[in-house]
């Protein structure tokens, strides 16, 4: 489904992402962590067409993402570290609002919305405005945004930064229902909780993959403290491959 080839990125003379490659097939999830400053943010910005990579591709299906850079997005949701959001709007309006923007058919609009609004837990919240909302239900709201029209990749900066317990496993189910039909990036530091439901885990250390580990292939215990041991040390190379 997406493949990343070989993709370097600089910010003037520093560089910050350096010979990324990996793929993410339909349905899997993978988690993304590493220390401030590993280059998490900008590698999904690249993936989400936001950024121009110095060197490498990145193909969603076959659509390389500077090639193609509409048809490319069509096939995205995205959800940012700090997601602007209209607060006069009630939750229905702004997903509303979005679903058209996007360029969704008018005879799907209603579904679209409804849909995300029961997988996102806001059904209740649809007519509350959003300046009402607390941070965790905002977050909720910027995540139905991203799942609002079925995208094939789903990239999701830092979803569980701020929530609290009850949140951040709102928010988990929420993305492992989206994965049924969607590959899915995801960045963060909570490892701990992201491990209940991602398929891999990559490890960013110095702008570099330092790991890329299937989770299945590892004791929980020992996968964790393989991470910790790698974001503990000095910035190093690929440890094992998936």
């Amino acid at each position: 489904m997406l493949d990343v080839d070989h993709i370097t990125f600089s910010y003037g003379a520093r560089r910050i992402l350096t010979d990324i490659t990996f793929d993410v097939a339909p349905g899997e999830i993978i988690a993304v962590t590493g220390r401030n400053g590993a280059g998490k943010t900008t590698l999904v910005k690249i993936l989400a067409c936001l950024l121009m990579q110095d060197a490498g591709t990145v193909r969603l299906q076959g659509i390389d993402a500077l090639r193609r850079p509409v048809k490319y997005r069509r096939g995205i949701g995205y959800l940012s570290e700090h997601s602007p959001l209209y607060s006069d709007m009630t939750v229905e309006e702004y997903l509303t609002y979005r679903v058209r923007l996007k360029g969704e058919r008018a005879l799907r609009v209603r579904r679209r919305v409804s849909e995300t609004l029961a997988i996102s837990g806001l059904s209740g919240m649809h007519d509350t405005r959003i300046r009402l909302l607390s941070h965790g239900y905002r977050k909720r709201v910027s995540l139905a945004d991203a799942l609002s029209t079925h995208p094939r990749l789903l990239l999701l900066d830092d979803l569980l930064a701020g929530l609290d317990r009850p949140q951040r496993k709102a928010c988990a189910a929420a993305l492992v229902a989206a994965s049924s039909r969607a590959s899915v990036v995801v960045t963060g530091h909570e490892i701990d909780e992201m491990l209940d439901w991602c398929t891999r885990v990559m490890v960013l250390d110095g702008g570099r993959i330092a790991a890329l580990f299937r989770a299945s292939d590892f004791e929980r215990a020992e996968l964790t403290a393989r991470i910790d041991r790698l974001l503990a040390g000095p910035p190093s190379g690929q440890e094992a491959p998936a």
